[in-house]
């Protein structure tokens, strides 16, 4: 059975990515596109995303992000300034919304890969992680279940696409490294703690840095039980979605994470520090698996 979809944000940075995504999956239809920019001309929106998603959305009607929405779920990636007053007016009229939205994380149901699936069928607002939850948290999850972690610190340096369309300025990110971003650091510590239960303390630094696409984390842990470096990298390298790298550099640096379409993160680094925390750094695809792939598969994968 075909699942029919509405986009808000349609044209937006992520939005772009997620409609070109659906069109490669023959399981969903999407059925509507709504943007604050639906009454611009389609030739001076900056586009990123597959030219064929492109012409898609130029044959469509795009409509304003409050219009009613057609279709079985509501996909948002509406920028966060607005998005829960107009999300609240979908969920009024009875739809059932995921949103990227950082509200949504707060007032939904959180899912996040890696993490078992709770029961979604009577939740209207469901949400997705801040792209950087999603890139540790399946890692994170296999580490936890095996071994158990005790503590958790985190340094993320991000790409400037992670802002969305059109981003941060090239002018402000050329040459700039811009730390700290509360916001980010804060929206992983208490994603994590959610999905997790707070079952472990986690600190975050987060940065930007002057990168379009890709985000890179490296993460401190301490484990409840000892573990051999051949113990972890095997029982990451056994998990779907997640690769180890061969330490060659591949180029250009972002095509680890966007090599395969479900490719959440490469794990570039592996050891353990003299005093017992194991360090590990993952790369992943910010505008790829991390969040337009993970709505996607999202999408695909709920109950009705």
């Amino acid at each position: 059975m075909t699942r029919k979809l509405a986009v808000l944000g349609a044209l937006g940075l992520l939005g772009q990515h997620l409609i070109a995504r659906l069109l490669r999956d023959p399981r969903v239809q999407i059925v509507g596109l709504h943007d604050h920019r639906h009454a611009d001309d389609l030739n001076g929106t900056p586009w990123f995303a597959d030219p064929s998603a492109r012409d898609f959305v130029a044959a469509q009607t795009i409509l304003p992000p409050e219009a009613p929405a057609t279709g079985d779920l509501i996909l948002s990636f509406l920028p966060d300034d607005g998005a829960q007053r107009i999300e609240a007016t979908h969920l009024g009229r009875g739809a059932r919304v995921l949103s990227h939205c950082e509200y949504a994380r707060h007032q939904g149901l959180l899912l996040a890969p890696g993490l078992p699936m709770p029961d979604t069928r009577q939740r209207q607002l469901l949400a997705t992680p801040n792209c950087t939850t999603a890139i540790c948290a399946l890692p994170l999850s296999l580490l936890h279940r095996a071994f158990g972690i005790a503590a958790l610190h985190v340094t993320t340096l991000q790409a400037v696409s992670g802002t969305d369309l059109p981003g941060m300025p090239a002018f402000m990110g050329h040459d700039n490294v811009t730390s700290s971003i509360p916001g980010e650091a804060r929206a992983l510590e208490s994603e994590l703690s959610v999905l997790f239960g707070d079952a472990f303390p986690v600190s975050c630094m987060a940065t930007r840095v002057p990168v379009w696409r890709g985000h890179t984390m490296t993460l401190m842990m301490h484990l409840n039980e000892d573990a051999g470096m051949d113990q972890l990298a095997q029982l990451l390298r056994s998990a779907p979605g997640i690769r180890l790298s061969d330490g060659r550099q591949a180029l250009p640096i972002w095509q680890p994470e966007t090599a395969g379409q479900d490719l959440l993160c490469v794990v570039e680094a592996l050891d353990r520090s003299p005093d017992g925390w194991v360090r590990m750094t993952l790369r992943g695809d910010n505008l790829g698996m991390a969040t337009a792939g993970l709505m996607a598969e999202l999408a695909r994968m709920l109950p009705a």
